[in-house]
């Protein structure tokens, strides 16, 4: 994880932002959601060296389109049809701008 995030934090925040943008899932459906794309999301910045392994800032980029790529990838390995991995990839893309919003209040994005 990285340092300084507050995941009990983040999951609420961003399911606050994710209802504004319409999504009417289940409440805990949507947590965890959420928190298995955090671990995603975090996995994939430590691959590509955005964080190293114990969660300080490393010297790759963070590119949106492609971590929105690789975490679609990582998310929807269970999904059954086009239709579930079209929903899916309109959660992620909610999810990504929530947490965009929640790092820039937390003072982790530069």
């Amino acid at each position: 994880m990285m340092q300084g995030y507050d995941l009990e934090a983040a999951v609420p925040f961003i399911a606050k932002a994710m209802r504004k943008a319409g999504h009417k899932n289940p409440q805990q459906e949507l947590e965890n959601f959420i928190r298995r794309a955090i671990e995603a999301d975090m996995a994939y910045m430590r691959e590509i060296d955005v964080i190293d392994e114990d969660g300080l800032m490393g010297d790759g980029e963070y590119d949106d389109d492609d971590a929105f790529e690789a975490l679609l990838d990582t998310l929807g390995e269970d999904a059954q049809d086009d239709d579930e991995m079209n929903q899916l990839a309109q959660l992620l893309d909610s999810y990504m701008a929530a947490q965009q919003d929640f790092m820039e209040e937390s003072g982790l994005m530069e």
